[in-house]
C-alpha cells in the first residue's frame, strides 16, 4: 500500500485522553502515532467520538483541538486544527 501521508509520524504507544463537547466525559484511548499535523488513535471497543474533538497527552498541560480525517473501526486519523 502507498503511503499516503504528508507528514511524517512518530510511531508511540502511549495514552491520550479524548474528549468534546458534544459527549459527556473523557475517553481513553491509545496513541499509535503522532507529527506536528495530526495523530492516529485507537479507541477503545465500545467509544464513539465526534468528528471534531480535544486532546490531551500529558494529562490536560496542553489541549489540541481535532478534526476526525478518516476511521475504519477502532482506528482514526485526526488532524490537529488552529
Amino acid at each position: 500500500m502507498a503511503e499516503r501521508r504528508q507528514v511524517e509520524r512518530l510511531k508511540t504507544t502511549s495514552g491520550a485522553l479524548i474528549f468534546s463537547d458534544q459527549q459527556r466525559g473523557i475517553l481513553t484511548c491509545a496513541l499509535r502515532d503522532v507529527s506536528d499535523a495530526g495523530v492516529g488513535l485507537r479507541l477503545n471497543d465500545q467509544d464513539v467520538i465526534a468528528s471534531t474533538f480535544k486532546i490531551t497527552l500529558d494529562n490536560f498541560k496542553n489541549v489540541q483541538t481535532c478534526q476526525v480525517k478518516w476511521s475504519r473501526g477502532r482506528y482514526i486519523g485526526a488532524i490537529f486544527q488552529g
